[in-house]
């Protein structure tokens, strides 16, 4: 009886009988009107049996028209549900996934998102086939090691893999390690993929799919944010380290010069990614020196800074080191607003560090001397806003609390 009904299926489709009710109809009145006309001896034997032939022949080409548009449909349902690359399920998958563990009886369910860093960079070198070829891989590597879970694994985003795995008796860090500790990536010239991760159980922290996914990916970026500021840390510990060692008489003067930029760029309103890369810029201004001296200082310093991971706009900032507000300096003779405000706080911050500082051919200059000699120059070497938020900057710190 099975048997029968999947053949009815097969037949009818998706739309069931009412797809074949047409065929059915165009059969029934075209073999009537034969009959009629056979037994009223109107038509030969020959006529009746080849009109007779060509309705069933019609009927049939309908059933198989019928027949394939249910396999293409049926092609489709499949391929809404999952990616084409990986053949994992995809995020609306997912979605419907999610509804259901809502309200799911048990323990609960775990929702974890991974962000595969360094797959578009790999793909503007090597193109999307290499990194497809990439992604599979990975995918069959998260499969195999969230099916002894008996979780599941999804493709959400270009770069951003998914697994839903009941909760059970495990514990959150044991999900999360199964999942970000399967994926590796092994051979020449592939990218270092970070696997940064947002996990979010189900549904004691969320009830429903958009807000499970929404907090995840809350938890994901954060997690992104502290490493990046981690390597960044400690990229710009290792220039600093390797520049201390060449030049420690200048470690105080670039200290000072950081503190005082961050406190204009606070003043000036900047956005706290901003001030980061100006604290770190303002640091590594001289790092150019250790191409040697007779190299340009702002762009060695950038080839240096830029190579070090998560420092790309620092490295900007610090080539921008030389430019000079009225456009006369380098290395691209920059103007005004075409500077980097960053960089324009940093010139001022180091001069500033420098006039207040002791010379073996000069004493420090007190801060409203140094301020003066900025004055100066402001207009020509200096952007003259920033020179000024500097001298306000400077009476409030004087003014008793």
């Amino acid at each position: 009886m099975q048997l029968v009904w999947r053949a009815w299926d097969a037949i009818t489709g998706p739309s069931g009988w009412r797809s074949i009710a047409g065929p059915i109809a165009f059969v029934a009145v075209g073999v009537t009107l034969l009959i009629y006309n056979h037994l009223n001896e109107r038509v030969t034997d020959v006529v009746f049996w080849l009109t007779l032939g060509l309705i069933l022949t019609v009927f049939l080409r309908m059933l198989e028209t019928n027949r394939r548009q249910a396999r293409v449909l049926a092609q489709q349902k499949r391929d809404s549900l999952n990616d084409r690359v990986t053949g994992l399920r995809n995020r609306q998958s997912l979605e419907a996934d999610l509804a259901a563990a809502a309200t799911a009886p048990g323990e609960g369910w775990v929702l974890v998102l991974l962000e595969l860093e360094g797959l578009e960079a790999h793909n503007d070198r090597r193109g999307y086939a290499a990194g497809d070829a990439i992604l599979r891989d990975l995918a069959q590597q998260l499969v195999e090691a969230v099916a002894p879970l008996g979780g599941i694994a999804y493709r959400v985003a270009a770069s951003r893999l998914a697994i839903l795995v009941p909760a059970g008796e495990r514990r959150l860090g044991e999900i999360v390690l199964a999942a970000s500790g399967s994926l590796r990536v092994e051979g020449e010239d592939l990218p270092a993929l970070g696997r940064s991760y947002g996990e979010v159980a189900i549904p004691s922290e969320a009830g429903g799919a958009e807000a499970a996914l929404q907090l995840a990916s809350r938890r994901l970026a954060a997690q992104r944010q502290r490493q990046h500021r981690s390597a960044r840390r400690q990229a710009h510990a290792v220039l600093m380290a390797a520049f201390a060692a060449r030049h420690p008489e200048m470690r105080d003067d670039l200290r000072l010069a950081a503190y005082r930029a961050i406190s204009l760029a606070r003043r000036l309103s900047l956005e706290r990614e901003e001030i980061d890369d100006v604290a770190l810029a303002a640091e590594l201004q001289a790092i150019g020196l250790l191409a040697g001296p007779a190299a340009s200082q702002a762009v060695e310093g950038e080839r240096i800074v830029a190579a070090a991971p998560g420092l790309a706009s620092v490295a900007t900032l610090v080539r921008a080191g030389g430019e000079r507000f009225d456009g006369s300096g380098t290395p691209d003779g920059l103007a005004a607003e075409e500077i980097p405000l960053g960089a324009r706080i940093i010139a001022v911050a180091v001069a500033f560090a420098t006039l207040t500082s002791p010379r073996p051919e000069r004493s420090a200059h007190s801060s409203a001397e140094a301020v003066a000699e900025l004055r100066r120059h402001a207009g020509s070497q200096f952007d003259p806003g920033v020179v000024e938020a500097l001298a306000s900057d400077l009476a409030e710190e004087t003014v008793p609390a």
